[in-house]
């Protein structure tokens, strides 16, 4: 009997190692405005480092150029990776579903543990639980798929336009009143984050209960699975396996990057003009960067599998397929770097730092993933949670 093995490096596409490097370090451009301050400040930009002078600038380009990019972007790659599983185990004659569920469990296991443990904003629950369905769904076709994915991708909007338009407003104003949380409860929470790890746990612990529950099941769910079911798509394509030609690649790039900033744009200067007001943003207002997020996703892998054909700063790419190939790792070690930086257990600097400073801790995670990540892989063929995870696969 032929013993199952993971895909080994020489049967790995480059290009999907290149983008998830790239997500994996890009998407704590976001995440860092979480691990420094309120849990609010990510969805109220006026809360927190705020957006006065330069930190409006700041601000301004993650809304324009990350904000839900690069979890679009993982959120897709899940769906890529689940079918190269599926497929390198269906080539040695099994069945793919006995293994892909106990990557699945081991997933939710540290998913739960890293989101009470670590950071309350994890996002393996939610791959653990989507990518459970979106497995069942592995064998549809690209146009079942497609059309299947937008209805799950435009619920969200469309409850959020029923709620809008369908609540009286003195009741919307009570509903959505935590987008301006008091000041005691930014207080509490600050203090909570400084204190040890019991306070910390306090204030974390019902965060995560919030995302894993009525946040899920009201939103990321159904922007998940949609992703993943695309990612599938883009794979059977082999969009995102780098095969089409570069004049492909360069025109949906500039077709999806154009119009996605577009759409983009006009939802930041909306968001200006309604004075970032908490009900019209979180009904009508987020959609905007909602639904440009895909597009430039898009057109970020197309730019990405554009520069994975040729050899321009082959060194960073190298390093960047090293940071892809250790993605999980490095998300949880991105965590635990911040946690340790922001939260009372390490320099308790939650709270005190301007959107500068912040992208500075970015830009140093940044440099020592890049770092690590080549040195790791030139001594062993996996991350370390890869290899568990592996592990806990082919058993």
């Amino acid at each position: 009997m032929e013993k199952l093995k993971p895909v080994n490096e020489t049967s790995r596409v480059i290009s999907i190692d290149l983008i998830r490097g790239i997500a994996v370090l890009a998407i704590l451009l976001m995440n860092i405005v979480s691990f420094s301050n309120i849990g609010m400040g990510y969805m109220n930009p006026k809360l927190g480092a705020g957006i006065a002078d330069y930190n409006g600038v700041i601000h301004g380009f993650n809304y324009l150029f990350a904000d839900m990019r690069f979890i679009s972007i993982f959120s897709i790659l899940f769906g890529v990776g689940m079918m190269i599983f599926s497929d390198n185990i269906i080539r040695k004659g099994k069945k793919a579903g006995l293994f892909h569920y106990r990557r699945m469990i081991f997933l939710l296991i540290i998913g739960l543990i890293h989101a009470y443990l670590i950071w309350m904003g994890d996002i393996l629950v939610i791959y653990a639980l989507c990518g459970s369905i979106v497995f069942l769904m592995r064998k549809w076709s690209n146009k079942r798929l497609i059309i299947i994915g937008s209805i799950f991708f435009i619920i969200p909007y469309l409850l959020s336009l029923l709620t809008y338009y369908g609540t009286p407003k003195e009741m919307l104003s009570q509903i959505f009143a935590f987008w301006t949380p008091t000041e005691g409860d930014i207080v509490n929470e600050i203090s909570g984050y400084r204190g040890s790890f019991s306070e910390q746990m306090a204030i974390r612990v019902p965060a995560a209960i919030s995302l894993q529950t009525y946040v899920f099941l009201m939103e990321q769910s159904w922007r998940v699975l949609s992703m993943m079911m695309l990612g599938i798509v883009l794979y059977r394509t082999g969009f995102i396996s780098a095969k089409k030609s570069t004049a492909t690649y360069t025109n949906i790039f500039i077709t999806t990057f154009i119009s996605g900033l577009f759409i983009s744009g006009s939802g930041l200067y909306q968001s200006y003009a309604h004075n970032w007001e908490g009900v019209w943003q979180m009904n009508i207002g987020k959609y905007y960067n909602y639904f440009a997020s895909v597009l430039m996703a898009i057109s970020y892998i197309a730019v990405i599998a554009i520069w994975s054909k040729n050899n321009g700063l082959r060194w960073l790419q190298r390093s960047l397929i090293a940071a892809g190939r250790m993605a999980f790792t490095n998300y949880i070690l991105t965590s635990v770097i911040c946690g340790f930086i922001f939260y009372g257990h390490g320099f308790g600097l939650f709270g005190t730092f301007d959107r500068l400073e912040q992208l500075a801790v970015v830009i140093g995670v940044w440099i020592l993933l890049l770092t690590i990540s080549p040195l790791i892989l030139s001594r062993f063929k996996q991350g370390p949670l890869e290899w568990v995870w592996r592990k806990v696969t082919y058993l």
